[in-house]
């Protein structure tokens, strides 16, 4: 019986929208209490947080320590970084700066085993993630841990159909405040503005093209609703501390009820 890293995929082949809540606060107490809060997964956020990687490790730790993914959107698209997060237990990796072909070649590289790539073994704290032996990690690594690209920028926007079709690549994550932000040249963040839901469905088309899991950062439930009708299935919903504002709110409508 496989662990939590090996756990995502299987949980994304239903075909139903797979909602996770995006951490950006360090600790790893908060990060288990948020794992036992019913979702089926956790994402931590390294590259816009104080997050780093030695706190990271205790975060992924008490995520599956109750048998939920962990996610890691790592903070740039470094090799070492990389290798650091799976070694660590996460069961998909997000990396920003994927802009190109060879970029998305390099991520996958670092990513997945030979014949794929050239991740280096060692760590083994990923096999008790996995909850399997050294020769079935490095059997089923490369199918069952994740990586994704961000498409975020014009020129990622632009390059998408070839990006997608990177072998060894698992899916493609809009970042939809920073596309947003490239497709009104620096004017607004609107992520749920009709440039870009377009060019959001562009992305969708060259995800299912290739097989490709079509995820993005929706952070609210309008955010969930409209991305889900265009085809995304791997979804960012609540931040950390949203999720504290939400049980603040609901906690002072009770006591005025």
């Amino acid at each position: 019986m496989s662990g939590a890293s090996f756990a995502l995929r299987k949980r994304l082949a239903s075909g139903e929208p797979l909602i996770f809540p995006w951490v950006g606060t360090p600790g790893a107490q908060l990060a288990g209490q948020i794992a036992r809060l019913g979702f089926p997964a956790v994402a931590l956020d390294l590259q816009h947080s104080t997050i780093d990687m030695g706190e990271a490790a205790a975060m992924v730790a008490a995520i599956n320590a109750v048998n939920v993914p962990a996610i890691m959107r790592v903070r740039w698209n470094d090799p070492g970084i990389v290798n650091s997060a799976l070694d660590m237990g996460a069961a998909c990796v997000i990396a920003p700066m994927t802009n190109s072909v060879e970029q998305v070649k390099a991520l996958v590289k670092a990513a997945k085993y030979p014949p794929v790539g050239q991740r280096s073994w060692g760590g083994y704290t990923m096999l008790q993630s996995a909850g399997v032996s050294a020769g079935e990690y490095l059997k089923q690594a490369n199918h069952e841990t994740l990586v994704l690209a961000m498409i975020e920028t014009q020129e990622a926007l632009d390059n998408v159909e070839k990006i997608a079709a990177v072998p060894g690549l698992d899916g493609l994550f809009v970042g939809p405040s920073d596309l947003s932000i490239a497709l009104s040249n620096g004017a607004k963040i609107d992520r749920l503005g009709q440039g870009t839901l377009e060019a959001m469905k562009k992305v969708v088309a060259a995800a299912k093209k290739n097989n490709l899991i079509a995820a993005a950062f929706a952070g609210t439930a309008d955010g969930v609703k409209a991305y889900t009708e265009i085809g995304f299935t791997f979804l960012a919903g609540p931040t950390d501390t949203e999720l504290l504002r939400m049980g603040t709110a609901s906690f002072q409508t009770s006591l005025k009820g």
